[in-house]
């Protein structure tokens, strides 16, 4: 009785754990909380990040609720210290868009390993400036 009743158990938590059955898993990264959009000061950014993504399916929707840009950038996890410097870095050119005010990408990453897509402020690397729009946007970004 105690054999099947832990088999029930281990299948239970099997079937509420993504990717345990071999089912494809989807990652999601959204606006937070269920809110309508995200406000961006000056050096603010919304990082999303993912691993393993071997030739995964990446999917990109932002729509800005203002009418200021946002970046996206999609890059590998070697880059980000780069770009949280300020410095060059290499981004994965397809799946980014600088100043976007709105964007849907979707196709095969072709990167294997961890990667990042991060919604970030246009004026960011910039010396502070109390004038600087705010930005406002909401955004879903879906990895299968």
């Amino acid at each position: 009785m105690r054999v099947a009743l832990i088999a029930l158990i281990v299948l239970s938590t099997c079937l509420f754990t993504p990717g345990c059955t071999g089912a494809d898993e989807e990652l999601v990264c959204d606006t937070p909380d269920g809110a309508d959009s995200i406000t961006l000061t000056q050096y603010d950014y919304v990082p999303c990040e993912f691993t393993e993504s071997d030739g995964a399916h990446l999917s990109i929707e932002m729509t800005s609720t203002g009418d200021s840009p946002v970046h996206i950038f999609t890059f590998t996890t070697e880059q980000y210290d780069s770009w949280l410097m300020c410095e060059d870095f290499d981004m994965i050119g397809s799946f980014s868009e600088e100043f976007s005010t709105g964007a849907s990408m979707e196709g095969e990453i072709e990167h294997d390993g961890d990667f990042y897509v991060v919604f970030d402020h246009p004026n960011s690397c910039d010396e502070e400036d109390a004038s600087t729009p705010v930005v406002e946007f909401s955004f879903k970004v879906v990895v299968s």
